[in-house]
């Protein structure tokens, strides 16, 4: 699996390009670094106008708030949680948290609805969807079990978790999350905030259960 990194910059999320037959994005930072974006993928030999798939791994305007700038320059497909796809599809600025960071949210077309246990085949690449609630309740994340690789949104990070205290978080749910998470086999940590985990993923997210304590 080829794996490129954008690292979030400013109130952005990071941004992962996973390439095959079908290239995927996931999640799409705020939108106001786009050109910064658009010239990191370039860097990577990878014309942004050639995305295919577009997954938020939840609604949160520092994950998709991006979103419609992709929508615009490719033909790429918009894929999100049910939950995640109704505050899209309204273009909900409080459930966004756009309204937080002094931002509009553009009404968007969501192709495809994922639900857990969804696989997303992009040629030898599979990536399993799994329901990750707790940061908000339609958090997602994508897992792909030959390299054991988890893109977890804000579910865990490399030394922590999402936060738990906004309006559409829930503690409890979270807490089910990462006893869910501790017992896959993940090698690898691609979180939506800082640093890959290169190795040792289940580490960090038995470091993480201890946040909730």
């Amino acid at each position: 699996m080829r794996v490129d990194l954008i690292e979030g910059q400013g109130f952005d999320s990071n941004i992962f390009l996973v390439r095959d037959e079908t290239n995927l994005l996931v999640d799409a930072g705020t939108g106001e670094n786009f050109n910064w974006v658009k010239r990191k993928l370039k860097g990577f030999n990878f014309k942004p106008q050639n995305l295919d798939v577009l997954v938020n791994t939840h609604c949160h305007f520092d994950h998709a708030g991006g979103d419609s700038d992709f929508l615009e320059i490719s033909d790429c497909k918009l894929m999100a949680s049910e939950l995640a796809a109704n505050a899209l599809r309204r273009g909900d600025e409080k459930v966004t948290l756009a309204e937080n960071f002094g931002e509009k949210m553009k009404p968007l077309e969501v192709s495809q609805i994922l639900h857990d246990g969804n696989v997303i085949k992009l040629g030898e690449t599979t990536l399993t969807v799994i329901s990750t609630p707790g940061h908000t309740q339609g958090s997602i994340s994508l897992y792909e079990p030959e390299e054991k690789a988890l893109f977890s949104g804000d579910a865990v990070f490399r030394g922590g978790i999402g936060r738990t205290d906004l309006p559409s978080s829930q503690p409890a749910a979270m807490r089910k999350t990462l006893e869910k998470l501790a017992k896959m086999d993940d090698e690898k940590i691609y979180p939506g905030r800082g640093p890959v985990a290169g190795k040792n993923g289940s580490k960090y997210i038995e470091q993480a259960q201890k946040f909730l304590i």
